[in-house]
Order: structure tokens, then sequence, then C-alpha cells
């Protein structure tokens, strides 16, 4: 797991760029590991996901990531809400494989 840094937790650089044998690469167990309330920066969720601070700006363009707020001028986001974010999506996504199955249900009857 990482280390917390000016008061945000990030992963360490060895967690980012040297995966743990086993490790599954494409795997991000470190939102599920932080305490729901843990406030995370744009540069350590960019390090989460192993992307450049330009490509979360560009997910959050796209609903790919929540908004976030400003803290002492700094975008920051809590894991909960980043959770929420994605279960929400999650159940969107399922319930339109569920219309298209009714669809093609119908198409086939």
């Amino acid at each position: 797991m990482g280390q917390c840094e000016d008061k945000t937790c990030m992963p360490s650089s060895a967690d980012h760029n040297s995966p743990p044998e086993g490790r599954n690469v494409g795997v991000i167990r470190e939102l599920g590991e932080l305490p729901s309330g843990t406030i995370i920066t744009e540069k350590a969720l960019g390090r989460v996901f192993d992307r450049h601070l330009v490509s979360i700006k560009r997910a959050i363009e796209r609903g790919e990531l929540p908004p976030s707020i400003r803290l002492f001028g700094e975008p920051v986001w809590t894991v909960k809400a980043l959770q929420e974010h994605f279960n929400k999506r999650m159940e969107e996504a399922q319930k339109e494989v569920d219309r298209m199955k009714e669809k093609i249900n119908k198409l086939g009857a």
C-alpha cells in the first residue's frame, strides 16, 4: 500500500512503478484499501490509475470520473465519492445491457 505525504494518501513510487510479484496488471486495489473518507488529490489519482493529469481531467469531462472539489486550490475527491461514482456507472451499464436483452428478446419473439 502507499504512504501518506502532505496529509493526503498516495501510493508510493515503489507501488506505482514496480508491481509486486503476482499482482494483476490493471487491478486497482489502492482505492479499495483506503478508508472511504480519505482525501485523494488529482496527482495521487493519476498515480493510482497510472495516467497523466491531462488524462484525469479528460476522464472528468467524459464523465468517467466525478467532478472534483477544490481544497487549498487543488482538485480532490474522497475515496467514497469515487467509489459511488463507479458503482453508479456500473448500475447504468447493467441497465443498458438489460434493455438491450429485452429488445433482442422482443425481436426474436
